[in-house]
């Protein structure tokens, strides 16, 4: 008798905490995506034709990040975040160089890290929009058809993105974002586009 009192209160509290939560959630949105969060993601990422001497690079990168994020105000968060990706197939074809000679290359956009500031605005408990911005280090490995390997050569810039986040459930949610980075080396201007989605965990 004594464990059903016992076991009885222990769910009576449960679902007044999360009915309290529910509630507050309801009135301050930006609350239920605030704290740390890990997050995993998959998608498109391509260098613009400007890029490494006119080969455009397109693959299919795999990655994640995490980051830290608080509730500013009902509706509006602001965070940091860090995240890494590689690239896992693709790869662009160039050369050879000069014109006249045999040797052609292959370049893989290796991996990118970036740091980033990110603000967000809650359309709902569950429905989160973002923009962020940052900097972010990019690898290229390079090999010729003569058996060498050039490189790994590295670039930065500025990284800029948007997207938007859906609760599936109270700690873990969906993602799709958009990012851009711009970047001045060696190689020229380039343009490295982002489309990802992925999924995540909010503790």
């Amino acid at each position: 008798m004594r464990n059903s009192i016992l076991i009885l209160a222990a769910a009576t509290c449960l679902v007044g905490a999360n009915t309290a939560f529910a509630q507050e959630t309801e009135q301050a949105p930006a609350k239920a995506f605030a704290g740390s969060r890990v997050e995993a993601t998959i998608g498109l990422d391509q260098s613009s034709d400007d890029a490494l001497s006119g080969g455009e690079l397109t693959g299919l990168r795999a990655g994640g990040a995490a980051g830290y994020d608080v509730a500013i105000g009902k509706r509006v968060t602001i965070g940091v975040e860090g995240g890494i990706g590689w690239v896992i197939a693709g790869s662009a074809k160039i050369g050879p160089f000069p014109s006249t000679g045999s040797t052609t290359y292959k370049t893989d956009a290796a991996r990118d890290i970036d740091v980033s500031a990110r603000i967000g605005y809650a359309l709902s408990p569950k429905t989160l929009i973002f923009a962020k911005a940052g900097w972010a280090d990019l690898r290229y490995d390079t090999h010729g058809s003569d058996g060498r390997d050039y490189g790994p050569s590295t670039a930065n810039g500025l990284r800029v993105g948007a997207g938007i986040e859906q609760k599936l459930t109270k700690n873990v949610y969906a993602k799709a974002e958009y990012r851009l980075t711009r970047t001045d080396d060696y190689l020229g201007h380039d343009d490295r586009h982002q489309l990802l989605t992925g999924i995540g965990v909010r503790f």
